[in-house]
């Protein structure tokens, strides 16, 4: 029994978008688990407590340099898995490349997503 080239075409896309979505699931499924196991962590307390500043139900407005400094602050507690998003930010921060801008945006969100599940604290605009 010989396949056609268009079941054959069929079978491999059918294939493709099968791969595709279990790689996607799978990153979620992993990037959820990473997020729980630090949520259990004991680093998670003070990575928290220098969050805090940054929620937005505080007082407190931040100086650029302020919020530069407690991005790369958490960086430096944030799991490895997430921490090279939060050091793209902090170099954004130094110098805002205009090349750097979309990547630094792409970082911005997650480090925000991250922020959020992680301390339950509302930085503005992200809630996942």
């Amino acid at each position: 029994m010989a396949w056609s080239p268009r079941r054959r075409y069929v079978w491999t896309a059918a294939v493709a978008v099968l791969a595709s979505a279990g790689a996607a699931t799978g990153f979620l499924v992993t990037q959820d688990s990473e997020e729980e196991e630090f949520r259990k962590s004991a680093g998670r307390k003070a990575f928290c407590e220098t969050a805090v500043v940054l929620d937005l139900s505080n007082a407190t407005e931040l100086t650029p340099h302020d919020r530069r400094h407690t991005v790369e602050d958490l960086g430096a507690a944030a799991p490895q898995d997430i921490a090279p998003h939060f050091d793209r930010l902090t170099a954004w921060y130094q110098h805002p490349e205009p090349d750097a801008e979309e990547a630094a945006r792409t970082s911005s969100y997650r480090v925000g997503e991250f922020i959020e599940r992680v301390c339950d604290i509302n930085i503005g605009g992200i809630r996942s």
